[in-house]
C-alpha cells in the first residue's frame, strides 16, 4: 500500500485524488475479503474538528499506557498550539507521537513521546491531519487538505479557501496498516550523532524489542566487540537479538545439511539446530547471550549481500539492524558482493545502527539516504582515483 496520493489517483472529477486513494486502500487492505467497515466519508472541516475532539476526549476517559495515539498536525506550530491539551494527556500516561513539518527545539519539552519532523509533502498520508488509536476504541480519522498549495498547513480550518476531504473508520485493517506505516515513518527520525552505544539507546525515540545484528565466524574483531556491547544494549531495552551469520554464505555450498533445507532455512535457529550443523562458534555466541539472560537466535545467510539480510529483518519485524563500521565502505570484494551500508539502505526502511567501538555508534536511515546525506556514497567516491585526461593522439 502506497500511503500517498499518486498521480494516477487524480481525475477530472476529483483532482485531489482522495477518492481514488480510498478505493485503492479498500482493494488492497481487504485483499479479496469483506469490504472495509465502520467507514464514513468526511467533507466538512467543522465535522472533522468535532471528531478530533471526540477521539481525544474518549482517550482521556480511559487512558491506556500501552496504546499509542498517532496524531498528524501538519506543522509544528499547530502542534504547539495544542500544548495544554496534550500535556494533560501526557500526565495521564497516554503515549502520543506527533507528526508534521518543522522541528522542535528540544524533544524533551514537547507534550508528546516524540515529535516526528517531516519534509514538505502535500500528498503524503503522514503530512495530513489525523488521529489514530487502537485503544480504548479502535479509530482512525484522516483529513486530507485539498486547498491550494500555498494554504497547506497555514491558518485555521475556517481560513478562507481551506478545504479538506477524508474519512473516519473503526476497521482494524485500516487502523493496523496505518499504524504500521507511521511506525516506519517514526523510526526514520532517529538520532544521527556519534555516541556510545548505551547513550545512543537512550536517544532512540521508539521502542526496541527486536534487534538484528551481523555476526561471523569470529574473524572480524569489530563484530566481536559489537556482540559484547549489544548485550547491555539489549538488556536495557529487554530486546530479542537475531544474529545474522554472513560468513555462512557461499556461492558453492549451501550452509544447511542435505535434507534439512526446507525445515530450517526459513526459521531462526537455536543451539540444538546449530549443534546438528556443526556450527560451534555460533553456539558459543548464543551461550554468551544466555549468560546475560538474553534471548537470541541465529540466521544463516544463504546469499551474499545485504539485500538478503534486509529480507530477513523485514520478515522478523526487526526494529533495528546493527552492522560494524567496517561494512560501511568495505574492501573491493565485499562491495562487489553487496555488503555496503548504501546497499542496505536501498533494501530496507528499518533504521540501521553503525557500530565503531564502545565509544562511538550512530544511526543511519533511509530518510537520510534519500536526503543525500549518505556517508557510504561519499566514501565510495573518495576511494576512486581522479580520472586522468589522455589525449586521443597519445
Amino acid at each position: 500500500m502506497k500511503w500517498t496520493i499518486l498521480d494516477s489517483d487524480k481525475t477530472i472529477l476529483d483532482p485531489s485524488g482522495v477518492d481514488a486513494f480510498i478505493d485503492r486502500m479498500d482493494k488492497e487492505l481487504r485483499a479479496g475479503g469483506t469490504p472495509l467497515e465502520g467507514f464514513k466519508s468526511l467533507y466538512s472541516s467543522q465535522e472533522m474538528l468535532q471528531i478530533t475532539r471526540e477521539i481525544e476526549n474518549e482517550i482521556t476517559k480511559a487512558p491506556d499506557s500501552q496504546s499509542t495515539l498517532y496524531v498528524g498536525f501538519q506543522t509544528v506550530d499547530k502542534f504547539l498550539n495544542e500544548t495544554e491539551r496534550y500535556t494533560y494527556m501526557s500526565t495521564l500516561g497516554i503515549p502520543v507521537v506527533g507528526f508534521g513539518q518543522g522541528d522542535v527545539i528540544d524533544q524533551n519539552n514537547v507534550p508528546a513521546e516524540q515529535w516526528v519532523s517531516l519534509p514538505t509533502d502535500l500528498l503524503a498520508f503522514e503530512n495530513q491531519w489525523y488521529l489514530i488509536s487502537a485503544s480504548p476504541d479502535p479509530i482512525i480519522f484522516i483529513g486530507w487538505e485539498t486547498s491550494s498549495p500555498e494554504l497547506f498547513g497555514q491558518g485555521g480550518i475556517s481560513t478562507e479557501g481551506k478545504e479538506f476531504r477524508g474519512f473516519v473508520s473503526n476497521d482494524l485493517r485500516i487502523i493496523d496498516a496505518a499504524i504500521n506505516y507511521l511506525e516506519r515513518v517514526r523510526k526514520q527520525n532517529g538520532p544521527t550523532a556519534s555516541l556510545p552505544l548505551m547513550q545512543l539507546s537512550e536517544e532512540i525515540p521508539f521502542p526496541i524489542s527486536r534487534i538484528m545484528m551481523v555476526t561471523d565466524d569470529n574473524q572480524n574483531e569489530q563484530i566481536n566487540s559489537m556482540r559484547k556491547d549489544i548485550s547491555s544494549f539489549a538488556s536495557e531495552n529487554d530486546a530479542y537479538v537475531m544474529l545474522y551469520d554472513m560468513s555462512a554464505a557461499s556461492y558453492l555450498v549451501n550452509p544447511y545439511p542435505s535434507g534439512e533445507v526446507e525445515k530450517t532455512s526459513t526459521k531462526v535457529l537455536y543451539t540444538q539446530d546449530l549443534g546438528l550443523m556443526g556450527r560451534q562458534y555460533l553456539i558459543d555466541q548464543l551461550e554468551d547471550f544466555n549468560k546475560d539472560e538474553l534471548c537470541a537466535g541465529v540466521i544463516l545467510a544463504t546469499e551474499h549481500g545485504f539485500k538478503h539480510l534486509a529480507e530477513w529483518a523485514e520478515k522478523e519485524k526487526a526494529d533495528l539492524i546493527m552492522i560494524p563500521q567496517t561494512l560501511v565502505n568495505p574492501g573491493l570484494i565485499d562491495r562487489i558482493k553487496g555488503y555496503t551500508l548504501r546497499k542496505l539502505l536501498e533494501a530496507t526502511t528499518i533504521p540501521i545502527i553503525v557500530y565503531k567501538d564502545s565509544t562511538s555508534s550512530w544511526m543511519r536511515t533511509r530518510r537520510a539516504f534519500n536526503s543525500n546525506i549518505d556517508m557510504d556514497h561519499q566514501l565510495n567516491v573518495s576511494n576512486y582515483p581522479t580520472p586522468r585526461m589522455v589525449s586521443p593522439l597519445a
